[in-house]
């Protein structure tokens, strides 16, 4: 060990030189295969550090490109979130001069889907949240997306949801753009049609389609469907509008219920995320 230490002490250069040709003799003495992953190896590992800082810079990189969208995002959704409050107390002050209903908005109680009905034709899922959580017949369902059905059973622990793609459910339905109303019935699947459009009714392809509010069966104003078809009825009385729902009905798993109105300076809100974000931290 002591020569060793003396030879890279007082010839570093030459030692090293030395090492260098006594491994590439023994390479040329090896079977050609041999050589090759011997010097793949030798390669990855002398490259090896340089690859990491590659990476390393390119993750670098990355994340400082998705820290100035985000950034941008977060500029942008406060500047809108202001906008949205100016607009709140605007139009709470004309409902207030109207003399109309205070406007309110919904808690959303989070599920999961625990059973499906094997009807074909009778389309209904359990949840697993009941009386016990607060759920009460009539109370819509929804999706991440939009409108997926309404509570038709409950339970202490559990509740029973009729689909949209039912027959026993009739959506009163709102054209977005032009507020057209129309009355949504299943089809199949997905896909559904909107009743008692008439032929000169404003309603074209790619319309968003809301709940209407109408009936009070469903709240104003979360999202149905979409239009992909509209077409003259025979007679050239009424118009054939083909919806698509938001929702796939078929693939559900997470679901809310939409429990009760809450009026819009209610805090309780914010003193639940008030209180989540204690226990985070």
């Amino acid at each position: 060990m002591q020569f060793l230490s003396f030879l890279f002490d007082k010839h570093l250069d030459k030692s090293v030189l030395a090492i260098a040709i006594a491994v590439s003799v023994v390479l040329l003495t090896r079977e050609e295969n041999s050589k090759v992953a011997t010097a793949r190896a030798v390669s990855s590992f002398l490259l090896y550090p340089l690859e990491r800082a590659e990476d390393y810079f390119t993750r670098i990189e990355k994340l400082q490109g998705e820290n100035r969208n985000l950034r941008e995002l977060v500029a942008t959704l406060s500047h809108e979130r202001e906008r949205l409050l100016q607009f709140k107390d605007e139009r709470n002050r004309l409902r207030k001069l109207l003399d109309m209903r205070e406007d309110s908005f919904y808690r959303f109680l989070p599920c999961e889907v625990s059973a499906r009905s094997s009807s074909r034709f009778h389309h209904s899922i359990t949840v697993d949240r009941g009386s016990r959580d607060g759920v009460r017949v009539g109370m819509a369902v929804v999706g991440c997306r939009g409108l997926a059905g309404r509570v038709s059973q409950v339970f202490p622990d559990f509740s029973r949801i009729l689909l949209l793609n039912n027959k026993a459910i009739s959506v009163s339905c709102l054209v977005k753009r032009s507020r057209v109303v129309g009355i949504l019935e299943w089809e199949r699947g997905n896909l559904f049609r909107l009743e008692y459009i008439g032929k000169e009714e404003d309603v074209e392809v790619g319309d968003t389609l809301v709940t209407s509010g109408l009936g009070r069966l469903f709240p104003k104003g979360f999202l149905v469907g979409t239009a992909f078809q509209v077409t003259e009825e025979k007679g050239g009385l009424s118009r054939k509008v083909g919806v698509v729902s938001m929702v796939d009905l078929n693939a559900l798993e997470e679901l809310f219920v939409v429990i009760g109105g809450r009026g819009w300076d209610n805090e309780d809100l914010y003193d639940q995320l008030e209180e989540i974000e204690v226990k985070e931290r």
